[in-house]
C-alpha cells in the first residue's frame, strides 16, 4: 500500500475541514442554549491552543534561519 505524501497547503486545509465538521456536529448535537456556550469556550480554549503552537513554530524557524545566516555570516567574514 502507497503511502500519500502531501504538502503543508494541503494537510492544513485538510485539517480546517475535518475541525470545521467536528465543530458543526458538536453544535448540532448539544441541547441549546447550554450547548451553543460549552461550544464556544471550547473552540476558544482550541484556537488559543493552535496559536501558541502556531507562535512556537514561527520562533523555532526564525531561530534556525537566525543561526544559519550567522553561521553563513562566519564562514564568508576574513579571520
Amino acid at each position: 500500500m502507497g503511502r500519500a505524501y502531501f504538502n503543508s497547503a494541503v494537510k492544513g486545509a485538510i485539517m480546517g475541514a475535518s475541525m470545521t465538521g467536528g465543530w458543526l456536529l458538536a453544535d448540532l448535537l448539544l441541547p441549546e442554549p447550554w450547548g451553543d456556550v460549552v461550544l464556544f469556550a471550547a473552540m476558544a480554549v482550541v484556537n488559543v491552543g493552535i496559536g501558541w503552537k502556531l507562535g512556537k513554530l514561527y520562533d523555532q524557524q526564525e531561530a534556525k534561519e537566525a543561526a544559519a545566516a550567522e553561521a553563513l555570516d562566519a564562514k564568508s567574514a576574513p579571520n
